[in-house]
């Protein structure tokens, strides 16, 4: 059985939906995981624990040397913070352009930044990102959303043709709509929250939408052995909603 023991993984945004499961998902398959939290509230239920608002990057730095000097290495990095606003472009100011993108991809490409060095010197190691299917094929009033999501595809690409040959491996999720908290946002044009879900499933193929486990599964399986050639992917979880034409 292929595991992560003796792994040290650090995971962004991990009081959220997916964050919490990748975590656990991560914890189940041998890693020992530090979740990274924005406030002393989120971190009550969470440890090994680290303060992080993830568009800093002095905080990334230092997140990053308390691992290395608390456990010695640092073998994997799941950035999962991210912020959704829904609107379209004209409705779209630019303070919120500017902080979906700040979190979104301005924090992914920071904890990337501090961590390849960490990463090389345990030998090698995977950062597993979380996008959306929105920065593929984007969606409707998510301008700010799918362009920063885009962005982490593309950004992961290219850090793992960079980083290929030092065995480090780059590689993004992409969901669908998830059941989380993030999904209570999806309220802008819909006259409840039952009305925005029963939305959300009509898009998927399968009729629903996905758990946070069954993301938190995959970004276990891509930081792992069993993903070992794996590098550059942006890889759908969306009940086939990818597979439309």
């Amino acid at each position: 059985m292929m595991t992560l023991d003796g792994k040290v993984a650090l995971v962004s945004g991990a009081a959220g939906g997916i964050g919490r499961a990748a975590v656990a998902a991560l914890a189940a398959a041998g890693a020992t995981v530090v979740a990274a939290v924005e406030t002393e509230a989120q971190r009550a239920d969470l440890n090994p624990a680290c303060l992080l608002d993830v568009r800093f990057e002095d905080q990334w730095r230092d997140c990053v040397a308390r691992i290395e000097r608390e456990f010695g290495r640092l073998d994997v990095l799941v950035n999962n913070a991210g912020i959704l606003r829904e609107a379209n472009c004209e409705d779209t100011d630019t303070a919120t352009w500017d902080l979906v993108h700040d979190i979104n991809l301005k924090g992914v490409f920071l904890g990337c930044k501090a961590a390849i060095p960490a990463l090389r010197r345990a030998g090698g190691g995977a950062i597993v990102n979380v996008a959306s299917i929105d920065g593929i094929r984007g969606n409707f009033s998510h301008i700010a959303y799918s362009a920063s999501k885009g962005g982490v595809v593309a950004l992961t690409r290219s850090l793992a043709m960079d980083h290929a040959e030092e065995n480090i491996r780059v590689n993004a999720v992409c969901p669908g709509t998830v059941n989380t908290p993030l999904v209570a946002s999806m309220l802008w044009n819909f006259s409840s929250h039952e009305e925005a879900l029963e939305a959300a499933r009509r898009k998927h193929p399968m009729g629903r939408i996905a758990e946070p486990e069954e993301v938190g599964s995959l970004i276990a399986f891509l930081a792992g052995p069993g993903a070992s050639f794996m590098t550059g992917m942006a890889v759908p979880v969306d009940g086939g909603r990818s597979a439309r034409a």
